[in-house]
């Protein structure tokens, strides 16, 4: 019998509501999973520092099933997969403890102890990516292969004499491996002549080609000034191997540049450049898990690492409710020598309460739209295509 992924999602989207099951079925996975090693991050720094734990929840509301451990934690998956949760002992009041019962409590812990435990989740997450980007590379990075799919009419590629079907081989001197090559060395060229080696019918043959510089919009919707050449991909994949060191080493990269991009993203729809229309809730990303699980094992999991990363990023914000907005907390303790007053906090989580109460709004706002439009579109497209009946 074949597990693939391919099959099962055969399978499932073979029964009625089978596409709607589907995605369903890899958000869960997938948010489940992640949020399972932030919440296990926690976990481990609490004990790591004595904290007792009573609880470690997958997801929220009533009890599905779950169990104690010989700690006294009780481990759970709750009705509603949308996130995660461990409750510490002594995280709200400790006055009426015993000294017994403070030694395990975490607000008895001190600020700096604190801080690693609220740390630790956001970081587990920034390791799980790590960890998968470095086992993914190891098993075979999976890549485009530079293979031309097609060439735009009237195109710089065209006017130099580029085919469907060549395969890059070389680019100004570089050797071309994937179809990511491709376009760092056409970003590169600035537009100048490049000299390509291209394969054509097993025989290699050079050309010189000067990529178009256009006005073009980018993935986030801005208008940007790039070289064009005028191809894409045929969408034929390989497998690139590496070794144990470097697997390791573009496991770290691969997670600073993928985190370095959403950050520059956040930074442009903060400051209005791009359209908040980006932001995504829990519709967009169970599409793209269902895309991306039909896809096989290699395409969730780098799904996966993208997401993981964001849970980390996003729970590092400074805003009171996240775990960032513990910390910033914790830090002012620390410069302090004593907590914020109560007044001081209780405000602060209402500001962080409000803000993420308007963050989901935009992110379910914004997954409605492309719902509606997606059917409008889909409408329009029906109707496109009905046969037209002439009258007798």
């Amino acid at each position: 019998m074949d597990f693939s992924l391919e099959s099962i999602n055969g399978l499932v989207s073979s029964l009625p509501g089978g596409d709607v099951l589907w995605m369903a079925l890899m958000f869960i996975v997938v948010l489940s999973i992640l949020v399972f090693f932030h919440e296990l991050g926690h976990y481990l720094a609490a004990r790591s520092v004595g904290v007792r734990v009573t609880t470690f929840s997958i997801g929220f509301g009533k009890e599905l099933f779950g169990w104690n451990d010989k700690h006294g934690t009780r481990w759970k998956f709750s009705l509603v997969p949308l996130g995660g949760y461990v409750q510490m002992f002594g995280d709200t009041e400790t006055k009426d403890l015993t000294e017994a019962e403070k030694s395990e409590a975490f607000l008895e812990k001190g600020v700096w102890q604190r801080i690693w435990v609220v740390f630790a989740g956001p970081l587990a997450n920034f390791v799980l990516a790590i960890v998968f980007l470095f086992g993914l590379m190891l098993s075979g990075e999976e890549v485009l292969k530079p293979h031309v799919g097609t060439v735009t009419e009237g195109s710089a590629a065209e006017a130099g004499g580029i085919q469907e079907g060549d395969l890059f081989l070389v680019m100004d001197g570089n050797p071309v491996f994937k179809w990511d090559d491709v376009v760092k060395n056409i970003a590169a060229s600035q537009g100048k002549p490049m000299t390509l080696v291209m394969e054509r019918d097993a025989q290699a043959l050079t050309l010189l080609v000067a990529p178009k510089v256009e006005k073009r919009n980018n993935l986030m919707g801005e208008e940007v000034v790039i070289p064009f050449l005028g191809v894409s991909p045929s969408g034929e994949r390989t497998v690139v191997e590496h070794s144990v060191g470097d697997a390791l080493v573009l496991g770290f990269t691969r997670t600073y540049d993928i985190t370095a991009r959403i950050l520059e993203g956040i930074g442009k729809i903060i400051t209005g450049s791009v359209s908040a229309k980006h932001v995504g809730g829990p519709v967009m990303i169970a599409e793209v898990a269902g895309q991306a699980g039909s896809q096989g094992w290699y395409s969730l999991v780098m799904f996966m690492v993208v997401i993981s990363i964001n849970l980390g990023l996003i729970n590092l914000f400074p805003i009171p409710v996240l775990d960032g907005g513990h910390l910033l907390f914790y830090f002012i303790e620390a410069l302090r020598g004593k907590p914020l007053g109560e007044k001081a906090q209780e405000y602060g989580y209402r500001v962080g309460f409000g803000l993420i109460m308007m963050l989901m709004l935009l992110a379910i706002s914004n997954d409605i739209l492309r719902v509606v439009n997606k059917f409008t579109d889909d409408k329009e497209q029906v109707t496109l295509e009905a046969p037209v009946q002439e009258k007798e």
